[in-house]
């Protein structure tokens, strides 16, 4: 039966029906599911086919390697929507789920950006490259991205694997977030001067490994920073797309970071706050707040 399906989140799936469906639907229902048996290629096809036709998909991921799954999908859309001067760029959020899965539900916007000639090369260096690796943190990664945007730089982050590339996008999810956070760092107080919003992209990187020269495929990152009021939004409320308000993702990442204190202390770490928000210091929180992405004094 061929019929919007609403999914646990209030956004409907358009289940059972083709992806050219999907790319004549209205936005809200431009949505692409992915599974554990969803073919990367696939994907990639169908997320270029949607775009041909109107907005850019919105994609359901849920759990490390679905999110694996849509963001290599996501490179190879991007690489060849290149060859027709568009550029892909993706806003991630967060959307409610039980238990220990809450950050492993996103939502994954895509969004066009027409490039006029001027779509970033492959390859390009940003100021700061940072590695988010399988045992990263992400709201400690976010502090370090949301820090080096406030003072001016932009941002790469390098991933290999699908644990890595999950919590990359968790981290620019929670970036932000505290790049939003006006009150705990005016913008005024900063290098840059203003409020920004930020969304990444996407490629693949080969990189030499060992003596031996091996070559492997890492996916990177690229930040781009934009006014808020570019920013687009998920066609659903964040109510009834099951997103995680602000403030509750703010007092879930005061919950972690407690535990980080508590953790630090019971294994005999130095442990020092953040001055601007009281969010902890240890040795794993390199430079930055986890918290508002303040540098540590």
């Amino acid at each position: 039966m061929n019929a919007n399906t609403p999914t646990p989140h209030g956004i409907h799936h358009r289940e059972g029906q083709t992806v050219e469906d999907i790319a004549r639907a209205p936005p809200g229902e431009r949505v692409l599911k992915v599974s554990q048996n969803t073919q990367t290629n696939k994907l990639a096809t169908s997320i270029g086919f949607v775009c041909e036709h109107g907005e850019a998909p919105l994609i359901l991921a849920l759990g490390p390697a679905n999110v694996n799954t849509a963001v290599k999908a996501m490179a190879i859309a991007r690489r060849k929507l290149k060859e027709e001067n568009v550029d892909l760029r993706l806003y991630p959020t967060f959307r409610e789920t039980d238990g220990a899965k809450r950050f492993s539900a996103i939502l994954l916007q895509t969004w066009k950006e027409e490039g006029n000639g001027n779509i970033q090369p492959e390859d390009a260096e940003a100021d700061v490259s940072l590695t988010c690796g399988a045992n990263s943190v992400p709201s400690q990664v976010a502090g370090a991205i949301a820090g080096k945007i406030r003072e001016g730089y932009s941002v790469s982050i390098r991933a290999c694997g699908a644990e890595a590339v999950s919590k990359t996008v968790s981290a620019v999810t929670f970036a932000r977030l505290f790049l939003a956070d006006t009150e705990k760092n005016p913008p005024e107080s900063t290098p840059l001067g203003r409020v920004v919003d930020i969304s990444c992209a996407p490629e693949f990187r080969h990189e030499t490994v060992g003596t031996a020269g091996d070559e492997r495929t890492i996916l990177m990152f690229t930040i781009k920073v934009i006014d808020p009021r570019e920013a687009p939004m998920v066609s659903m409320s964040a109510e009834a797309s099951g997103g995680i308000s602000m403030e509750r993702q703010r007092r879930l990442a005061e919950d972690a970071n407690a535990g980080a204190a508590n953790a630090a202390v019971n294994n005999g770490e130095e442990v020092s706050y953040c001055q601007q928000c009281g969010a902890v210091f240890n040795r794993m929180s390199a430079n930055f707040c986890s918290q508002c992405g303040c540098k540590r004094g």
